[in-house]
């Protein structure tokens, strides 16, 4: 589960853009941006370190693209829910770095927990949740939201694994919607890499849920797909 200090870095900017002293009715949605990435690099490895996103819109070039630690930068692809034009987003791929790396780039106080994967998709729904108005939230399924589980990560060490399709959510037979992350890690202190390229070490990848796609699907606009 996310630290009350992740949940923090990542829930800072809405929190305060919330803040006012006008009552509203209802919280303004939670889309992909241009953030994505370096939100999820902030509350993934809890650090403050502020990073640089670099969007990609074609998927060879994203494979081919690796974060940098100093100056901070992130990589980002936004994988719809289908070809057709003015698809919804489906899945985040985020190519991030890993909390050893930022400490010994920046210092102790760079990076902290490391919360997976799993828990930026526990973020994702927390916000998607907040972001719903009173009658969305009454009429979402999986018990309104509270019967979403995170499965543990898929967990690869190499970059052709990371990228194959996958399922990022099921609903299993008791009726329970299952999100499924899917990482890459390779620390950038680990022995087995110290003699690798930098480039390749201190890597921290996540596929991750689209907001729309999460929303969609706890007001049952869509069903479960893989991406592909």
């Amino acid at each position: 589960m996310a630290s009350n200090s992740a949940w923090f870095v990542l829930a800072l900017a809405i929190l305060v853009s919330s803040c006012s002293s006008t009552p509203k009715t209802s919280t303004p949605s939670f889309n992909t941006t241009d953030r994505f990435c370096v939100d999820a690099q902030a509350a993934i490895v809890t650090s403050e370190v502020e990073a640089r996103n670099e969007i990609h819109t074609d998927v060879a070039a994203f494979t081919k693209s690796k974060p940098v630690a100093r100056p901070l930068v992130t990589t980002q692809y936004v994988w719809p829910e289908s070809a057709e034009p003015n698809a919804q987003p489906m899945m985040v791929s985020c190519k991030m770095k890993t909390a050893d790396h930022l400490v010994s780039e920046y210092g102790a106080e760079a990076a902290g927990a490391d919360i997976g994967c799993s828990g930026v998709n526990a973020l994702t729904l927390q916000r998607v949740l907040d972001s719903m108005t009173p009658a969305e939230r009454r009429r979402a399924l999986f018990k309104r939201g509270r019967n979403v589980v995170m499965e543990t990560d898929i967990v690869t060490a190499m970059g052709p694994i990371w990228l194959e399709p996958y399922a990022i959510a099921r609903v299993d037979e008791s009726g329970t919607l299952r999100l499924q992350a899917k990482a890459m890690r390779n620390d950038w202190l680990d022995p087995r890499y110290l003699t690798a390229p930098p480039q390749f070490r201190g890597t921290r990848y996540c596929h991750l849920v689209a907001p729309e796609y999460l929303r969609r699907l706890l007001l049952g606009e869509v069903k479960p797909v893989s991406a592909s």
